[in-house]
C-alpha cells in the first residue's frame, strides 16, 4: 500500500506528486527524480479513502530516487489525522 499512496507536494516553484516510500509521525520520504535542495520547504498533503493529511515539511536529506522531508507544522485536526493514517499505513505493512 505505500508505494501505492501518492504524497502532493506544493512548493514555491514546483507542483508534483510522488510515491510513498516511508512514513513516519515525524516525516516521511518519497520516491522521485524531481531535483530538490535539501531545506527546501513544501505543503505535503497525503490522501487514503476519505482522509486527507496536510502538513509544511522540510527538506532533510536526499538519496538516490528521493528525497525525505520532516514535517515542521500541522493543525491539532491534521496531527490526528495523521496519527491514523500512520497507524493505518503500519497495520497494513504488517499484512503484505
Amino acid at each position: 500500500m505505500l508505494a501505492a499512496t501518492q504524497v502532493g507536494f506544493v512548493g514555491t516553484d514546483m507542483k508534483f506528486t510522488a510515491p510513498l516510500l516511508e512514513f513516519s509521525p515525524f516525516g516521511l520520504s518519497v520516491k522521485t527524480s524531481r531535483e530538490v535542495a535539501t531545506g527546501m520547504i513544501f505543503r505535503v498533503g497525503i490522501q487514503v479513502d476519505a482522509d486527507y493529511f496536510r502538513a509544511a515539511a522540510i527538506v532533510r536529506a536526499k538519496f538516490p530516487d528521493g528525497f525525505a522531508v520532516e514535517f515542521l507544522s500541522m493543525t491539532p485536526i491534521d496531527r490526528e489525522v495523521m496519527r491514523r493514517l500512520y497507524l493505518r499505513l503500519k497495520m497494513t505493512a504488517r499484512t503484505e
